[in-house]
């Protein structure tokens, strides 16, 4: 159970860092994506789209945790092997590869990926592939 509690802990806490830097980018993004600036009005601000976004993140990033909390129990169950770091390996590569399937699709969409959402897929690799199997470990 420490796993699922972990990984929502991680994602709660993820969601909460990556409000403004989303939101953010997604205002910036406006200029230059044609989907973005038909979904985002042109006198919407940065602050005003943290709000709704903030919802939708702190129901998305804990629920996110959650599930690959399930998975790492799974993956610990199944595949007990420490490696790249990492106490289970091939769950580090899963997240690893689903984030960089995220970024594929993003930038097969827009045609063009911009810095931050990187970034942001690197923290939740860090997060999610490193950070949920220590954090579940050093639980009692």
């Amino acid at each position: 159970m420490a796993e699922v509690f972990s990984g929502a802990v991680l994602g709660y806490a993820l969601s909460l860092v990556a409000v403004w830097p989303i939101s953010l980018g997604l205002v910036r993004a406006r200029s230059s994506v044609p989907f973005w600036a038909k979904a985002i009005a042109p006198n919407v601000r940065p602050l005003m789209l943290a709000v709704p976004l903030s919802l939708v993140m702190f129901t998305w990033g804990p629920l996110m945790g959650i599930i690959l909390g399930i998975l790492y129990r799974g993956a610990v169950g199944h595949f007990p092997q420490a490696g790249l770091g990492s106490p289970n390996w091939p769950y580090t590569v899963g997240v690893i590869a689903f984030a960089a399937a995220v970024l594929a699709i993003g930038y097969y969409i827009w045609a063009k990926l911009s810095w931050w959402a990187v970034v942001l897929a690197v923290v939740w690799v860090g997060a999610f592939g490193w950070g949920l199997p220590y954090l579940a470990r050093a639980a009692p």
